[in-house]
């Protein structure tokens, strides 16, 4: 189980139950623990679904790079969801038994998105600006912008569901019980002291 246990499906915010249901049917999410989780923040949950939704095969980056770029941040993160679930059937499990930037089975540009993430990952100093000018041989500026985008949130994701548990396939018990309570919906004023 989960450290913090999910918010019972029954008890999420409708509109976010309804965001977590079109995310699952269009493949979008693999699994609804996380958001579960993240449902003690509704407005956070629902608004981390719709960031995803802006790219998940709707950006400008192909969905095959897409998916390579996840999975490799799913390897470092070490998340057991993120590593099991597959969001393009262009990626096969030789890709993924292969994957590295290093590996000439990939494009030009999958070796570069890959490199990318590797060092954002393990020596961010090391995208340097000849790196950059090597990207920006093969990436538009835009494309180079929805990389570090996919790349960050990959990777705080990943860690987030990660030190989370944000999975089903432990025998754990919870740290913290769900007992009905929720964030509030406005922020509390707070003075400061």
């Amino acid at each position: 189980m989960p450290v913090i246990e999910p918010v019972p499906w029954d008890h999420l915010d409708p509109e976010l139950r309804d965001l977590i249901s079109e995310g699952r049917a269009a493949g979008m999410l693999s699994t609804t623990i996380p958001n579960q989780i993240w449902a003690y923040r509704p407005e956070q949950s629902k608004e981390m679904i719709r960031r995803y939704r802006l790219s998940f095969n709707k950006g400008i980056l192909e969905p095959r790079l897409c998916e390579l770029v996840r999975l490799r941040i799913a390897q470092y993160n070490d998340c057991v969801a993120c590593k099991i679930a597959r969001k393009s059937p262009e990626v096969t499990e030789e890709d993924v038994a292969c994957l590295s930037s290093d590996d000439a089975r990939f494009t030009p540009r999958e070796q570069m998105a890959l490199k990318f993430a590797e060092l954002f990952v393990t020596d961010h100093f090391a995208i340097d600006d000849a790196m950059f000018a090597e990207m920006g041989k093969l990436f538009t500026k835009a494309e180079i912008i929805e990389l570090g985008i996919q790349v960050s949130s990959a990777l705080g994701g990943g860690r987030l569901a990660h030190v989370l548990r944000a999975y089903d396939h432990d025998d754990q018990p919870p740290v913290l019980r769900y007992e009905g309570e929720f964030a509030p919906a406005e922020p509390s004023s707070r003075s400061a002291a």
